[in-house]
């Protein structure tokens, strides 16, 4: 009988009934090297991370939803640490004698980790209605964070801005908001800016499955105030956009969206910058009315939608009907039966 734990389809550690066991310092060292294979960091680094996030994140530990901080661990993690490298075989290749209280600290770690993952995603499912789910789905078939993990990784080396697997540029949408509300409302606009990180952490979260780790700690979204499109034509011209960030588009946060908080479907603007192309008749070139994003939608299924604009083929548009201009947008929106003008509808209103 054999124990395969081979590594990248080689077999050289396999442990059969006809030959010596493996001692305890090979042992480590394969499990080290499968760890290393399945996450990056060998079963030592891997321990030593689990039981700096427990010393980290003590404070939180009444956060049932884990909104409140990052859970140290991603699930693969914390799955390699309870379950084990070697696929198919539940536990670790050490034996239960020869784990030390470190390795016990941080499997207890782990399975912490594990059951707020739990509590995460039913958290993210309770928040988000059919139609909601639906549209992730859908999005989730664009191959978008494969292209944006790898432009991520090139812009991080040839800034020098990363290194290692934890590491890289990030990627999002620029978002301004009014500096300060009147009527005393600068309370409740940080309130809402709250109302949408929660959104945009429950879009990211809902599934351990669909997305991928790499994509949560890489995704970012800058508050910042701003002139509108304006603005952001300056801030593209001078290079003030992070690198990462989408050019072609923006979010923001006015008075009639700030009031959306506490309706049905809170939303914000997705508007594009200025062209600066005129029409050669001395017209102004034509600017895009902005759309209503619902602010649960923000990441995956916008971001999706406009990282198909940088792809090539079928993929500009599948699985969806239309591409992803600002246009078609408008158009999906209008297309809806409830005609609420939020954007997107139901999903039967985009596919093929």
């Amino acid at each position: 009988m054999s124990l395969p734990v081979g590594i990248g389809g080689a077999n050289p550690f396999s442990i059969t009934a006809d030959r010596t066991p493996l001692t305890l310092d090979e042992s480590t060292q394969v499990e080290n090297i499968l760890c290393r294979n399945a996450c990056g960091l060998s079963m030592d680094e891997l321990i030593a991370k689990a039981i700096n996030s427990n010393n980290n994140n003590k404070q939180d530990d009444d956060d049932d939803d884990g909104l409140g901080h990052s859970l140290g661990l991603s699930n693969k993690e914390a799955r390699l640490l309870t379950a084990g490298v070697v696929q198919g075989q539940l536990g670790r290749i050490l034996s239960e004698a020869a784990r030390t209280d470190n390795v016990r600290a941080a499997i207890a770690v782990a399975q912490r980790v594990r059951q707020r993952w739990t509590s995460v995603q039913l958290a993210a499912a309770k928040a988000l209605s059919d139609d909601d789910i639906r549209n992730i789905r859908v999005a989730m078939k664009v191959p978008w964070q494969e292209h944006v993990l790898q432009s991520s990784t090139t812009s991080a080396g040839d800034s020098g801005s990363g290194s290692g697997s934890g590491s890289g540029v990030r990627f999002g949408l620029v978002v301004f908001h009014q500096e300060k509300e009147g009527g005393g409302e600068g309370g409740r606009l940080s309130e809402y800016k709250s109302q949408i990180g929660k959104a945009i952490y429950h879009g990211l979260h809902y599934s351990v499955s669909l997305i991928k780790d790499e994509t949560r700690n890489h995704h970012n979204n800058d508050l910042d105030p701003s002139a509108l499109r304006g603005r952001f034509s300056t801030m593209l011209s001078n290079s003030e956009i992070p690198i990462g960030f989408r050019r072609d588009a923006f979010l923001y946060v006015d008075r009639e969206a700030f009031h959306s908080r506490e309706t049905a479907r809170p939303y914000l603007w997705l508007a594009e910058p200025e062209t600066g192309i005129g029409t050669g008749t001395g017209a102004q070139p034509e600017v895009l009315q902005p759309l209503k994003v619902d602010i649960k939608h923000i990441a995956p299924t916008l971001f999706a939608r406009l990282v198909q604009r940088d792809l090539q083929g079928e993929a500009r548009r599948k699985p969806y009907r239309h591409t992803s201009e600002l246009s078609r947008l408008h158009a999906a929106t209008d297309a809806n039966c409830e005609r609420d003008g939020i954007w997107p509808p139901p999903s039967r209103f985009q596919q093929l």
